[in-house]
């Protein structure tokens, strides 16, 4: 094909060859996408019309689109509320120990409203994969038969869905996967080899996403600590007042012993000073503890 490179990668794999990762929320519609890519002929991916997740494993499956090797993984959906996240970020995980990425497929569902709940799934893409992910991010709306007018109208409509278009290299796309139409397939390859050749055909691989990982646990890491030292001052604040007061008191009383109100006082200030360190401390904890 032209414009393709004939040499291969280190997996034996030709540079010809694409891996197609599909990302989004549950119900964005990747499953049917990556069943239009591969022919819906064949429907590899399991996609009915179902409020709960119909994909709760990571799936790849093959196909060959106008000479090129397309190998397409489907993922778990984002948002799930039968799945945990955490379970989907381990199957995506083992995915990448399988195939390094040519180009991430965001899917989201034209005709809806964009919630803050796909904001958040676009944020947790760019926090765990890394900005080196949104180089080789390309948007793939569905439900194209839905829209009224042109794309570039809908975009300008809603600024939080234009900013995550603007923030992924490769720009966007529409299917309708409602129809069985090679021609939407084959301009999706145009941008996919557009991108890939714009990118020098490198490949986003298992390193780059621990190299993330290790990313987000700094600055979780760092907020963390910054929280904690906040509780320090608080803390410091706590005990110059606990000392100025218990200093004042014994002042005041000279050599005779303090009153049950007065130990009271100097008692709960003592509690203060506990609880605050308790936070600190975990909220520096809970912090490390959700990194994964």
């Amino acid at each position: 094909m032209e414009g393709i490179y004939t040499k291969t990668f280190a997996s034996g794999q030709s540079v010809s060859d694409v891996n197609i990762m599909l990302l989004g929320s549950t119900g964005s519609g990747k499953s049917a996408s990556g069943n239009t890519i591969l022919s819906r002929a064949r429907n590899p991916f399991e996609d009915d019309l179902s409020p709960e997740a119909v994909t709760t494993i990571c799936q790849s499956a093959q196909t060959e689109v106008d000479g090129q090797t397309i190998n397409v993984i489907d993922t778990v959906g984002l948002s799930d509320t039968s799945v945990k996240i955490t379970h989907a970020q381990t199957q995506i995980e083992k995915m990448l120990t399988l195939h390094s990425v040519d180009v991430f497929l965001l899917v989201i569902k034209l005709g809806e409203t964009f919630t803050k709940n796909d904001s958040k799934v676009v944020k947790w893409i760019r926090d765990n994969f890394g900005s080196k992910a949104l180089k080789c991010t390309l948007v793939l709306f569905t439900h194209g038969d839905q829209l009224h007018g042109t794309v570039e109208r809908y975009l300008n409509k809603c600024e939080t869905l234009r900013s995550v278009v603007d923030q992924c290299s490769g720009g966007f796309h529409v299917f309708n996967n409602k129809k069985e139409d090679r021609f939407q397939v084959s301009e999706l390859l145009k941008y996919i080899n557009k991108l890939r050749m714009q990118n020098r055909y490198w490949r986003y691989t298992v390193q780059d996403y621990m190299n993330a990982q290790d990313e987000l646990l700094h600055r979780k890491c760092v907020i963390g600590a910054a929280v904690a030292g906040a509780g320090g001052g608080v803390i410091g604040g706590i005990v110059a007042a606990v000392v100025a007061a218990a200093a004042a008191i014994a002042a005041k009383m000279g050599a005779a012993a303090l009153t049950a109100g007065q130990a009271a006082i100097i008692g709960a200030a003592g509690g203060a000073v506990l609880a605050a360190a308790a936070v600190g401390a975990g909220v520096y904890l809970l912090s490390r503890k959700y990194t994964h």
